[in-house]
């Protein structure tokens, strides 16, 4: 087996999508794990949480890939250079959506959350002369929620977690786009499998690198979720799924 040019670049795209994926505020990333790491005191704890949320993600991966790579077998090589094509016209669309519209295939409920943190301001100026009455509950309940939490408790959590992260990978981010595509032309179950590998690798440390952040300064949050990071990601992944494809082109012809 020849590992030639278009494979080692697909790799090294791999890995920079997946690094900033990993970054990325949206329902694949960091923002499915943050709520259940806000707050926690426990360095064990937040780090379990992250290993089995990318865990899950890495193991969809691998799969996907071994899958694609497989089926790359069955394609003749007559029919080559028609799915070069194929492929390429699909990234080219998909990358100029991603530049265009970066909202239009990738998006989370960034405008409810900001709703609601809006609406709470006069709701506690509202309510000031009930404050130490208010407070007063809501510290009893989550003294009271914080001592039911077991060890069954924290074994749900990281199980979901690890599911969390396999679905998310089952369900596509318009960034593994170039992934897919070289995959299916790779002829190589190898070569399928590793792509996707590399990606989940880059989206994990990212991942794990954000959330360890958050860990020890939440302040990071609000900064990852400004308005114009996830647009910046999108577009950044259309232009390297544009040049990729670009490049598959080239070298088939």
């Amino acid at each position: 087996m020849t590992f030639d040019s278009i494979f080692w670049v697909a790799l090294q795209s791999s890995m920079i999508l997946g690094l900033v994926h990993g970054i990325n505020p949206c329902g694949h990333s960091w923002l499915v794990l943050a709520p259940f790491v806000y707050g926690e005191k426990r360095g064990r704890r937040v780090f379990s949480l992250t290993l089995a949320f990318a865990s899950g993600t890495t193991l969809a991966c691998l799969l996907i890939g071994l899958t694609l790579g497989s089926i790359s077998l069955t394609i003749p090589a007559s029919f080559t250079w028609y799915v070069d094509v194929i492929t390429f016209t699909l990234l080219l669309v998909l990358g100029l959506i991603l530049i265009v519209k970066p909202s239009l295939l990738h998006s989370h409920d960034h405008d409810h959350d900001h709703a609601h943190e809006h609406g709470h301001g006069p709701h506690d100026h509202a309510h000031e002369h009930d404050h130490h009455d208010h407070h007063h509950d809501h510290a009893h309940g989550h003294d009271h929620g914080c001592a039911c939490h077991g060890p069954a408790t924290r074994s749900i959590t990281i199980w979901g977690l690890f599911s969390i992260g396999f679905m998310n990978m089952i369900v596509p981010c318009p960034t593994v786009a170039l992934m897919y595509t070289y995959a299916l032309d790779s002829g190589s179950v190898l070569k399928g499998t590793a792509v996707f590998g590399v990606y989940a690798a880059g989206t994990a440390v990212a991942l794990g690198g954000v959330i360890y952040a958050i860990y020890k300064a939440t302040s990071l949050v609000r900064t990852l979720e400004q308005d114009w990071v996830e647009p910046l990601v999108m577009r950044t992944a259309g232009v390297m799924t544009i040049a990729f494809g670009m490049y598959s082109l080239y070298t088939s012809v």
